[in-house]
């Protein structure tokens, strides 16, 4: 069975330029910007165009949502239309998860700029992102222990490497959802700002990143391949990163600019 459509009005995802960055915003409030298939295509374009020619000196993807919510999660209007056929729902299923897993191998940084709530799915696609800040008054959680199913868009795999196991596990299992403050204490979210100054916060960081992609590029991947794995192999590669990157111009340059 097809799924239903979603309203054609407006357009599921937003994608605008803001200095720096390509920013999408969810634009289904009504819905909590639940993910359907309109809205996992409309960010995967969002990913596209981030890697296009036309948008020259980008140095993030800024994700962020609508109204009172950042993102629901998945759009279960369209998964119960699949649940004569576990098939056909383990493939939507998997179209998000294949989105989740894209944003978090995207290879420029991706900000979550948490505007309300977070669950579910978009509790994960929140932590698929490189950097995470939240709206004071935000709430965040993996939600599907309530409804008796498990993540399949990679909680159970990322949450305990971001706040640790024995945190991840009662979260996991419980359901609980915690407040933007909170999760800043655990490590998940990297700053809390009051809701009208989210943009100027976001545009503020984007604007620290590296404008020299080479180095941009070499501390984001060392970034994520060290979040998890042993001391020894972090090293080695932070090690290889510096010794490779030893061997082109901008790394002198940017001794040059340090001694000055």
């Amino acid at each position: 069975m097809a799924p239903a459509a979603e309203d054609q009005s407006t357009p599921a995802v937003v994608v605008e330029r803001r200095e720096h960055a390509l920013w999408a915003r969810l634009a289904r409030p009504a819905r909590g910007n639940a993910c359907g298939p309109d809205t996992i295509a409309g960010l995967r374009a969002w990913l596209a165009e981030g890697r296009s020619p036309q948008y020259p000196g980008l140095r993030a993807l800024v994700l962020t949502g609508s109204g009172s919510s950042f993102c629901a999660g998945a759009d279960m209007r369209v998964g119960a239309q699949y649940l004569d056929d576990p098939a056909a729902l383990a493939r939507y299923i998997r179209a998000g998860r294949d989105l989740v897993d894209a944003i978090a191998a995207n290879p420029l940084p991706v900000v979550a700029a948490v505007n309300g709530v977070a669950f579910a799915g978009g509790f994960e696609l929140v932590q698929a992102a490189d950097i995470v800040i939240a709206a004071r008054g935000a709430r965040l959680g993996d939600a599907h222990a309530r409804h008796g199913v498990v993540p399949g868009w990679g909680s159970s795999a990322r949450l305990p490497r971001l706040v640790g196991p024995k945190v991840a596990a009662q979260l996991l299992l419980t359901g609980t959802d915690l407040d933007a403050e909170t999760w800043h204490r655990l490590g998940l979210v990297s700053q809390v700002v009051e809701p009208d100054e989210l943009g100027r916060a976001v545009d503020d960081v984007v604007a620290q990143l590296p404008a020299d992609a080479a180095t941009r590029s070499r501390l984001l991947r060392l970034s994520r391949d060290n979040a998890g794995g042993s001391l020894d192999a972090a090293l080695a590669r932070e090690w290889q990163e510096l010794n490779d990157h030893l061997n082109e111009p901008g790394f002198l340059d940017g001794v040059r600019r340090f001694l000055s």
